[in-house]
């Protein structure tokens, strides 16, 4: 994702902070080059990247580095010791006045705590009042374009056919020793015919193994999926490229972005009743937090991140199952699978940056008992007017015949 540096210029004037000042030290703040909007090879020195509200961005680099930049897209100012870093750092800033930085006060954000103590200590040295980048950065470059939109789209129809098709895979060969790890195989494959990628992935979870959030079969640890059981199968990829997507449009630079979803089955004999009321819990807490968002997006008010996991977590609480919705409720989806902007978590952080427009996230609760786990996890987009949900929502337990 590259910034939209006039983006970034109307937050920041809006919300009266003088800047934003990303910082990158060996490939250690992806922020920074989502802001510069590519990565150079081979950086060995601290490099900041300055984005005035009223003005040109500027970039500050050990001479030993400066080739590595594109210098006819932004201003360079080289450095070849620290004393000139920091004098060529505070030349750089307002006298005074906010700076954001990507850092979380007590660290609330792990996504957005990309720089170091020292840095925001240096900084606030110059007589400036450091405030979070978690909503500039997410407003100047997590937004999709519409090239990437429709690669999502794209994206989330296959996964969906694919998910589909998984099922009756399992169903036509389960009585052949089919084990956790052929399924995934299957999966990866149909990804290949789709022109889908994934660097990793995906979940097949039989039985007991659904009650892992994060579980993934490999070769020598795969258990075989019997005749009867239950099934979680969490499957995300993005195309390979953004180019046909782009058709008719400005050339966009863009990275093609992820469709992210999770659906359960039951094996052989009907699900249990643990099982339904267990499903319907979930479904509830998931829907619920969607109908609490369409609500106020329409009626024009704000929701940020963490209100959306406090309304699925209360209904799965009151369903008796709270101790067992162990993760947050979802993350917003983009280039990466869970990508850089507002993630819907009261549990694990607590997210105050605004679902704003030309965003996706992920809502997915899940419930992990010993024997079972339900996760549903379905993908919310953003738009100026309205949210939608971009794929099938799965409504009931999908019944696999053998």
């Amino acid at each position: 994702m590259a910034t939209d540096l006039n983006a970034a210029r109307e937050f920041l004037t809006d919300n009266g902070i003088s800047g934003w000042l990303t910082r990158d030290y060996r490939y250690t703040n992806p922020i920074f080059f989502a802001a510069l909007g590519y990565q150079p090879n081979n950086l060995t020195r601290p490099v900041w990247l300055w984005i005035p509200a009223q003005d040109e961005p500027r970039l500050l680099t050990h001479d030993v580095d400066a080739k590595r930049f594109e210098r006819d897209d932004i201003g360079i100012t080289v450095y070849s010791n620290r004393d000139a870093m920091v004098s060529s750092l505070k030349s750089s800033l307002p006298d005074h006045g906010k700076i954001a930085m990507d850092y979380s006060p007590l660290y609330e954000l792990p996504r957005v705590a990309r720089v170091d103590a020292g840095s925001v200590e240096l900084v606030r040295s110059f007589g400036l009042e450091v405030v979070s980048s978690g909503d500039v950065s997410q407003y100047a470059t997590e937004r999709w374009d519409a090239a990437q939109l429709a690669s999502h789209r794209y994206a989330m129809t296959e996964l969906v056919n694919i998910m589909h098709e998984s099922f009756n895979f399992i169903g036509e060969n389960v009585r052949w020793a089919l084990t956790e790890h052929d399924v995934a195989e299957f999966i990866r494959g149909r990804y290949d015919r789709a022109g889908l990628h994934t660097s990793e992935g995906p979940v097949v979870a039989f039985n007991a193994n659904s009650s892992d959030p994060h579980y993934e079969p490999t070769i020598e640890s795969s258990s075989i999926i019997r005749r009867d059981g239950w099934l979680l199968i969490d499957s995300w990829a993005k195309p390979t490229s953004i180019d046909p997507f782009a058709e008719g449009e400005a050339a966009s630079t863009s990275e093609p972005v992820y469709a992210d979803i999770t659906w359960v089955a039951k094996i052989g004999s009907d699900p249990t009743p643990d099982q339904v009321e267990v499903f319907d819990s979930v479904r509830r807490g998931r829907d619920a937090a969607f109908d609490f968002l369409r609500t106020r997006h329409r009626n024009g008010e704000t929701t940020r991140g963490w209100q959306l996991d406090r309304v699925a977590r209360n209904s799965i609480t009151n369903d008796g199952y709270g101790d067992y919705f162990v993760h947050r409720l979802g993350h917003s989806v983009g280039p990466e699978v869970h990508s850089n902007a507002v993630n819907l978590d009261d549990w694990e952080t607590h997210d105050t940056r605004q679902l704003i427009p030309g965003i996706c996230v992920t809502m997915e609760p899940g419930i992990y008992l010993p024997k079972f786990g339900v996760r549903l996890e379905m993908d919310v987009y953003v738009d100026e007017n309205d949210i939608e949900t971009t794929g099938e929502i799965q409504h009931q337990i999908h019944q696999i015949q053998t």
